[in-house]
């Protein structure tokens, strides 16, 4: 009798027990079912991370094209600022002859607007080619070029020069290109001062065409593959019309037409323009 109320109190316990365990699932690990639920929660999971990146991508693409509509448009206004300046310098150098100058070429007009180098386009070959360019001395070894103020630095004495053209003032702007490519004769912009030197021997008054005449063949002598090349060559054939020597002036015209007809270079529309207007 001692051993029976201990039994009676064991034997619901044993029974809950039972109960308990029969309704707990039983789950194999290694069964199909379970790694197919493992895996399709897995699955949803990457999806989501891919949205979210999809959704990233798009953001950074918006900007990135933003900025390019800005870059776009600031490369434009510089355009404009640039093909404003050249058309009134261009009536200056063609004025008398009654011809017509457009703008300078898209390609330059990142070195000229912005005082940076805007890298070759392929304009070599001038040294064979029809129309002959003399090697002529360095106009600035014969006449020494004033003193004017450095920064130092070629690009930011470039950018002051440039800055004088711009503002109107060619005789200052002579001065500091005069200064510049003496003081930097291997220079990364040199070949552009001696492009703007020839453009203003003829904007000023009165003209100096044997000094631009020097300054756009010292350019086509030293500097064969720059990008300025189409445009001083346009430019010196306009240079020798005003001197009166239409002979040479058509040739070097049409050489520009035959050698960079295939380019788009701008040269190559207003030497057919000035062909067309003079001869």
């Amino acid at each position: 009798m001692q051993f029976t109320k201990p039994l009676f109190l064991l034997l619901p316990a044993a029974c809950l027990s039972a109960q308990l365990w029969a309704q707990a699932p039983v789950v194999d690990m290694n069964s199909p079912g379970y790694r197919a639920q493992s895996g399709g929660s897995m699955q949803a999971e990457i999806y989501q991370q891919l949205q979210q990146l999809r959704q990233e991508m798009m953001t950074l693409r918006g900007i990135v094209e933003e900025q390019e509509h800005q870059i776009s448009q600031l490369k434009q206004q510089g355009l404009d600022r640039y093909i404003d300046l050249d058309r009134r310098l261009g009536s200056l150098t063609t004025g008398a002859a009654g011809a017509v100058v457009g703008s300078s070429s898209a390609a330059s007009v990142a070195v000229d607007a912005a005082g940076s180098d805007a890298g070759t386009t392929g304009a070599g070959d001038v040294a064979g080619a029809a129309v002959a360019v003399p090697d002529v001395v360095n106009p600035v070894a014969v006449n020494t070029a004033p003193a004017v103020a450095s920064n130092g630095n070629d690009s930011s004495d470039y950018t002051d020069a440039y800055a004088l053209v711009r503002s109107g003032n060619y005789d200052q702007a002579i001065t500091s290109f005069l200064a510049y490519v003496e003081r930097y004769p291997s220079g990364r912009y040199t070949p552009n001062a001696w492009y703007w030197l020839g453009e203003l021997y003829v904007a000023v008054k009165p003209q100096n065409l044997k000094a631009a005449t020097d300054a756009f063949q010292y350019l086509l002598s030293k500097y064969p593959d720059h990008d300025k090349v189409p445009a001083a060559m346009y430019k010196l054939g306009t240079v020798y019309f005003l001197n009166g020597n239409k002979q040479k002036s058509q040739e070097l015209l049409t050489h520009v037409i035959d050698r960079y007809g295939s380019t788009g270079n701008s040269a190559v529309n207003k030497s057919r323009e000035f062909l067309r207007k003079n001869f």
